[in-house]
């Protein structure tokens, strides 16, 4: 049976079936723009670059891992153990593309330019130029051309690892080196061929992970003499050493948006007399806005690298599928909006995900939280 309406309860009615088809519609909408965010829009190229370097009067290799678009067909390769990509080989660079935005990532010590291969190739396949050098440490687990070291000694690099966990700003000195070679991989990118060109050198980052954070850091602002301008934000994978090599007033001199990663598991691990959440909130608390905070739920130190070996250990060593999606999609979001000027990508900082524990963001609007907190 029809009912009859009086004009004002017909427009209320179709006020509230606009309303639901509006916040429908922008449900949609969001979750649309998400998805875009972070859909690949580019094959991704790898390359193996060897820049020279004369220190202490004789020449050294750096070898650098590149990823960029392009547009040949990927095939399977394999990095190294169980972790293999799609990737076109030594493919030239898309024809006519670029500038392209740049990271220079720098790895954990032991580790390699190709430890975060979860992250890096992903973020070249959004349009991005990746380059992350084989640092220079005394031990090196695992190496770009040549895999795993079969000479590693895990005595020796377990020693350094306890050394360098109980180094102060005072002793930070012998890991300078590694700021010299992300250095001479940010100038070294920009005059080969053919990546040169294809920067754009008004969008560029760095990065790293653990001592890589105390890498590029250092290059961010926190030592002021090597503070390179060029650098627009500063992305760090789980690192004490980024808190406990700088005082709290260097860290304030790093002024570029920051977005700083750590693992659940290692909340309560010292390195020297702090624990990793004293150290990350000393990293959090003095860097400027805009700033980003993510604990990733069960992850440990380690859960920032890929797996070179099929082996218990190894898995111990590494993070899961879940673990590196929600890193790589914060972190490409981060870098998208901040470097690249994306206006798509702000949609996934503005939201925790169930496999952050903690997740807290500062812009210039909410400038008065200075704590980290649990997510809302």
């Amino acid at each position: 049976m029809w009912r009859s309406y009086t004009v004002q309860q017909l427009t209320a009615r179709l006020a509230r079936v606009v309303l639901v088809f509006t916040i429908l519609s922008c449900t949609v909408a969001g979750s649309h723009a998400r998805a875009a965010a972070h859909q690949p829009l580019f094959n991704v190229g790898y390359r193996v670059l060897d820049l020279k370097n004369r220190k202490g009067g004789q020449e050294q290799t750096l070898t650098v891992a590149v990823w960029y678009p392009t547009a040949a067909q990927p095939k399977r390769h394999n990095y190294g153990g169980p972790t293999n990509a799609n990737v076109a080989v030594d493919a030239a660079p898309i024809a006519g593309g670029g500038p392209f935005p740049f990271l220079v990532f720098s790895h954990g010590y032991g580790g390699s330019g190709l430890s975060a291969v979860f992250f890096t190739e992903a973020l070249a396949a959004r349009g991005w130029i990746v380059a992350c050098p084989d640092h220079h440490d005394e031990h090196s687990a695992f190496r770009i051309r040549t895999d795993q070291e079969k000479d590693f000694d895990r005595v020796g690099f377990l020693q350094d690892a306890m050394e360098i966990a109980a180094s102060g700003p005072s002793d930070r000195g012998k890991y300078l080196y590694r700021l010299d070679e992300m250095r001479l991989v940010l100038d070294g990118m920009f005059i080969s061929d053919p990546f040169g060109k294809l920067i754009d050198r008004d969008r560029l980052a760095v990065g790293g992970h653990s001592l890589g954070g105390f890498t590029a850091l250092g290059l961010s602002g926190a030592i002021e003499e090597r503070h390179d301008p060029r650098i627009k934000a500063v992305l760090l994978f789980s690192t004490g050493a980024g808190g406990y090599l700088f005082t709290e007033d260097e860290l304030a001199g790093v002024r570029i948006p920051s977005m700083l990663f750590m693992g659940e598991r290692e909340e309560d691990q010292l390195r020297g007399s702090k624990t990793m959440s004293e150290l990350s909130a000393k990293i959090y608390r003095n860097v400027s806005l805009p700033k980003y905070f993510l604990e990733v739920k069960g992850a440990s130190h380690f859960s920032f690298n890929n797996r070179f070996a099929d082996n218990s250990m190894a898995r111990l060593l590494s993070g899961t599928k879940e673990q590196f999606e929600v890193i790589r999609r914060y972190s490409i979001a981060f870098l998208e909006k901040y470097v690249a000027g994306s206006k798509v990508a702000g949609h996934v900082l503005k939201r925790s995900d169930p496999l952050l524990t903690r997740y807290i963001r500062q812009r210039v609007a909410d400038a008065s939280k200075q704590h980290l907190e649990a997510p809302e």
